[in-house]
């Protein structure tokens, strides 16, 4: 009798091991116009401040357009179809339609510049209502105070010159610098960069050489090519500000607008929260509440820009 119990536990112990299988880890796949190896090394950061090791508890996959930003909703449609993804992870306004255009079950978390509900996005801020939410800039506010600020700096000033792309050409970027703009006394012209391949084309010296100053939206594609962008309008030696601190630290002339890396950093806490159960219908979109004016000072005087005390005393951070 012993030893056909010891027979049966032998047949039924692989039976118990093979149902015993390691959890599911979820599928986060991150969707963006563009790759920008320093965002995807911050994202993988927090995540890890959350417990989110990759490889063991969480599958990440990068996916982007290099630059086309039409190819998004093809991208996205194909990543849909195939399969076998828990949540996406959108940056960009442009990101996000793609992604909601190819599916309204997965749960999306977007890095959107623009108001979300105005974009079809969401219903309202405080309940999406569909698969969308995560983080709105609402950059037209940033933009116009953007403007605004450039008038102060530059008086004499007529011809304002912002840079766009297909992510940020779009009424609800450019827009407010327009409207904006010619309340202030600007001629406002659009430089339209639609292929990243040509920048130095779109911003070469014989065409920067028409204005006066420049005023740049949120845009990812940009922002990947920041240091040549940097690099193209300083040496005109005309005052450009910039959307985000990151700029102005790489060489930029000045900034104004969110805290990027912090806005990040509650996308990530937006994302462990659908991760672990909740709708992205109940969560509410949330928004930036921390906003720098930031000026290099280096930049400023290699340009031979002048700046007035009150203006060097409202900024948030000044490099010497």
């Amino acid at each position: 009798m012993q030893f056909v119990c010891m027979v049966s536990a032998a047949v039924a112990w692989p039976a118990m091991g093979f149902s015993q299988q390691s959890p599911r880890m979820p599928r986060v796949v991150y969707l963006s116009p563009v790759n920008i190896p320093a965002q995807v090394n911050a994202l993988r950061a927090q995540l890890r401040e959350l417990g989110y090791i990759e490889g063991r508890n969480i599958r990440l996959d990068f996916q982007d357009a290099a630059g086309h930003v039409d190819e998004l909703p093809m991208l996205a449609e194909k990543l849909v179809q195939a399969g076998d993804i828990d949540v996406i992870i959108a940056i960009s306004t442009a990101a996000a339609l793609a992604a909601h255009k190819a599916t309204q079950t997965i749960p999306i978390v977007a890095f959107t510049a623009v108001d979300p509900v105005g974009s079809g996005l969401a219903n309202n801020l405080a309940r999406p209502g569909g698969n969308v939410t995560g983080i709105a800039v609402f950059s037209e506010e940033t933009t116009i105070k953007r403007v605004e600020l450039m008038r102060e700096i530059a008086p004499r000033a007529i011809r304002l010159a912002t840079v766009t792309t297909k992510v940020s050409s779009g009424p609800q970027s450019f827009g407010p610098v327009l409207e904006a703009g010619r309340k202030l006394g600007f001629t406002v012209e659009n430089l339209v960069v639609n292929d990243p391949g040509e920048l130095a084309k779109t911003l070469s010296p014989e065409i920067l050489a028409g204005f006066d100053a420049f005023v740049f939206v949120p845009d990812v594609v940009l922002s990947a090519h920041m240091t040549e962008i940097i690099k193209l309008v300083s040496a005109t030696t005309k005052p450009a500000i910039f959307p985000s601190p990151d700029w102005v630290s790489n060489g930029g002339f000045m900034s104004f607008g969110p805290d990027f890396a912090d806005g990040s950093r509650h996308l990530v806490a937006q994302l462990d929260r659908v991760l672990k159960g909740a709708k992205p219908s109940d969560l509410p979109f949330e928004r930036p509440t921390k906003f720098d004016l930031r000026i290099n000072l280096r930049t400023a005087r290699m340009m031979g820009i002048e700046l007035s005390p009150m203006v060097l005393a409202r900024a948030d951070e000044v490099i010497e």
